[in-house]
């Protein structure tokens, strides 16, 4: 059923001029803060700070039946609306062929490489997984001294195992964090077996925990954040009007604010500009917690903890810690998957998705994590104009107005 506000958090960057090494290594900062508490709050509290986090065994995660999913699971297109091209079904099996061609493929194995999934999660309540709808894919290489974080796109079309042809976000709703880590690995040919997943509401909630972030809002994009404050807000049973803002400008966001304006796809470049909003309210949450003391760090990571869910094994966890101040000082480089002009937009069983090519897509994705670390020419990396554009509507969202109104 399609709904115009039911898209997902993982924080981003917009404005002119971003300092992306610094905004990237911030994302780092926040899997290996929250997760792990970096630093030393770490050494301070140790194993028993560790032991708060919600960390799940992959054989302890709750498999769910494509049948038994909830309505808001399936995120619909109609046809009125689609983007994508319809296929008679010898084109569809064309594509099916392509992609079991990679199959062929080996995944790249490098000692020096540690790939994990950074995952923002989509759901209403806790009955199921919910849909993967932010993916950031970070791999730390230890020799090329490099850190690439690339986002991979909710809607791209991928085979997953025992389930078949579905949108990448499904993965998670099917079989949580390890058949989204399968589906990534076997997809995208690369080593990968650990992820931490936080929903919007446990977002919500770390914001709240800091006491708000400092966010800077045009127009637009405050226009759009306030029906998914008032969309959020009847879910979680508060007043929605407590929490709307006036007009573009900063303001110190509690978390129901940050979220929203986070969730945003409906001003700029569509999913894109929402990434980039995503890493932005990263870096101010990082930013408050540079403020803080010892004490009110501790108490901030004690409440935090039991809202991300992972399955990185503690070893591994003091590992990353250790080389923590090491991997900061790395480059830090950014891509989002499918790159600009090489993928097809197709539409399939009432919904639209992104068909990349993947021979080359492969190529390009090995490059930058395993290589030289190049990336694309892909719009989100282009630093310009961003104000202008993060101030203009999609052309989708004016007749999306009224299914909330």
């Amino acid at each position: 059923m399609s709904r115009r506000y039911d898209d997902n958090p993982l924080m981003n960057n917009k404005n002119n001029g971003p300092n992306w090494k610094k905004i990237l290594g911030i994302s780092l900062s926040i899997i290996l803060g929250i997760v792990a508490i970096g630093g030393g709050v770490i050494y301070y509290v140790g194993h028993n700070l560790i032991s708060l986090s919600n960390y799940v065994a992959d054989e302890d995660v709750k498999t769910v039946a494509v049948d038994q999913l909830p309505e808001e699971a399936k995120q619909t297109v109609s046809t009125e609306e689609k983007q994508g091209v319809v296929l008679n079904e010898q084109e569809l099996n064309t594509i099916h062929e392509k992609m079991s061609s990679l199959n062929t493929v080996e995944k790249v194995k490098d000692d020096s490489v540690y790939n994990f999934m950074l995952v923002g999660v989509d759901r209403r309540d806790k009955s199921w997984n919910g849909n993967s709808d932010s993916m950031m894919l970070v791999s730390i290489n230890n020799t090329a001294k490099r850190v690439s974080i690339i986002s991979l796109m909710r809607d791209t079309y991928v085979d997953i195992a025992d389930y078949g042809y579905a949108k990448l976000n499904a993965a998670y709703a099917y079989g949580g964090g390890p058949l989204l880590i399968s589906t990534v690995s076997d997809t995208y040919k690369i080593d990968v077996s650990d992820y931490a997943a936080v929903d919007f509401e446990n977002m919500i909630e770390i914001v709240d925990a800091l006491g708000g972030v400092d966010l800077t809002m045009t127009d637009a994009e405050v226009t759009v954040a306030n029906g998914y404050m008032m969309d959020m807000c009847n879910t979680l049973g508060l007043y929605g009007d407590d929490y709307v803002l006036p007009g573009g400008g900063s303001y110190h966001c509690n978390g129901v604010q940050a979220v929203a304006y986070a969730r945003n796809r409906y001003v700029g470049n569509s999913d894109y500009a929402r990434t980039e909003r995503q890493r932005y309210v990263i870096s101010q949450i990082i930013a408050e917690i540079k403020l803080m003391s010892v004490s009110q760090l501790t108490q901030f990571v004690t409440d935090v903890l039991p809202l991300v869910t992972h399955n990185v094994e503690e070893s591994k966890i003091w590992d990353l810690v250790t080389q923590a101040p090491e991997i900061l000082q790395y480059n830090f480089v950014q891509d989002r998957i499918p790159y600009d002009n090489m993928y097809d937009v197709i539409y399939e069983d009432s919904q639209d998705m992104l068909v990349p090519q993947w021979e080359t897509t492969l190529e390009k994705l090995h490059e930058t994590i395993y290589g030289d670390g190049s990336i694309s020419d892909n719009s989100d990396n282009d630093t310009e104009n961003k104000v202008d554009t993060n101030d203009k509507f999609t052309s989708d969202y004016p007749g999306l107005v009224s299914e909330v109104e």
